[in-house]
């Protein structure tokens, strides 16, 4: 009996040694499994061609890698689908950690609108959230306070709005006044015919008015009417047939320098231009026949503002995210800010004989091209930017 009870007892130890490897074998493919899927590594398998046992246990464990990664690949995909759907937004969006700052997530407009690639934490964004309509909402993501932040550009979209508006009325009303006024030039230079009575006395032909040559004179008065008003709506129809842009890449140094040069001819004496080109190999992809009416259209403006003695200053040079630049300068007086909001309003003018579709056109080219044009402060110098995507 003592033998055989000693015979089981080893029999015993050896079992409880077998069953202790195998849990332990067990476990660390457990504990593998669980390490490998937290790193993302879902490129391991067990073998089941083993034992009845492994192959139980290692299909087993296959089979929740299988479900695991199933699960992670559709996260990824629902992941995907949401951030596309977020840059297609043109509101900006941010997702802010509130106890930490950091920018948990962020989408396209919100990059382009703050002018950066990257945004990581909160405070290198904050002076530029300043000019946005912000809209915040509080939530909880991952056991972490989180503050969803949505801003949008309500300038630039009522300055879209306003151009578009503008350039409906002015078609409706160009076309309408075309239409009416051209039949009315059409008849009164036809009745324009000058006439010549002659007396029996003298034997001499001497210009007199009659009643008839006197409705030609106001006929032709009409007629030429008509045709400074005609003039005059057709300067105005400018502002709505802004050609095509048809962008290339070109050098702005002998770009500016060719509009100097042709600048100098009309400028007062005791004007000068100060040109500074940030590299000196700068270039710029646009329509180069579009940006030098802007540009001219601008150096005007300046000479006018400096009067008789003063300086043009232009800067060209990259901003953030190597976006071209051009600031046009003067040190005239300063624009009031009473008027500074309405200098881009088309028919605005503060000139005797201007006609305020300048600026107006200078921005719808720009927008065409996919810039902007912009007024930068009310202070002195004067300055108006030029951006170029």
């Amino acid at each position: 009996m003592i033998y055989v009870i000693i015979l089981l007892l080893i029999l015993s130890l050896f079992l409880n040694l077998a069953l202790w490897r195998r849990y332990r074998r067990n476990a660390h493919k457990v504990s593998f499994l669980f390490n490998a899927i937290d790193n993302g590594d879902f490129s391991f398998r067990f073998p089941e061609t083993r034992s009845k046992d492994d192959e139980l246990v290692n299909a087993s464990l296959n089979r929740i890698k299988t479900i695991l990664q199933h699960a992670r690949n559709e996260q990824i995909e629902r992941e995907k689908y949401y951030e596309v759907i977020l840059d297609s937004v043109d509101t900006g969006i941010l997702v802010v950690d509130e106890q930490r700052g950091l920018v948990l997530r962020s989408n396209k407009a919100a990059r382009t609108m703050l002018k950066r690639q990257t945004i990581t934490h909160l405070s290198q964004v904050s002076d530029r959230l300043s000019a946005f309509s912000i809209r915040e909402s509080h939530t909880t993501l991952q056991g972490k306070k989180v503050k969803i932040m949505a801003f949008s550009d309500i300038h630039g979209e009522l300055a879209n709005q306003e151009i578009d508006a503008w350039v409906k009325l002015i078609r409706v009303l160009t076309h309408e006044i075309m239409n009416t006024i051209t039949p009315v030039i059409a008849l009164s230079d036809t009745s324009t015919i000058p006439t010549t009575k002659t007396t029996s006395t003298t034997k001499t032909t001497d210009s007199v008015p009659s009643p008839d040559s006197e409705e030609r004179e106001k006929l032709r008065i009409i007629h030429s009417t008509s045709v400074e008003l005609m003039e005059f709506v057709e300067n105005y129809r400018k502002f709505t047939h802004v050609p095509t842009p048809h962008p290339t890449l070109f050098y702005v140094k002998p770009f500016v320098a060719r509009l100097t040069n042709l600048a100098e001819h009309w400028l007062k004496p005791g004007c000068t231009i100060h040109v500074n080109i940030e590299p000196e190999d700068l270039m710029v992809y646009a329509d180069e026949g579009l940006t030098s009416r802007v540009v001219s259209n601008l150096i005007k403006n300046a000479a006018e503002a400096i009067g008789n003695d003063g300086n043009i200053m232009i800067h060209a040079y990259t901003g953030e995210h190597d976006n071209v630049t051009i600031d046009i300068s003067d040190d005239g007086p300063a624009i009031p800010p009473d008027l500074a909001a309405h200098i881009f309003v088309p028919f605005f003018t503060t000139k005797k004989q201007g006609s305020g579709i300048g600026l107006s056109i200078s921005r719808q080219i720009m927008r065409t091209m996919g810039g902007m044009i912009e007024l930068v402060g009310n202070a002195e110098p004067t300055t108006f930017r030029l951006t170029f995507q």
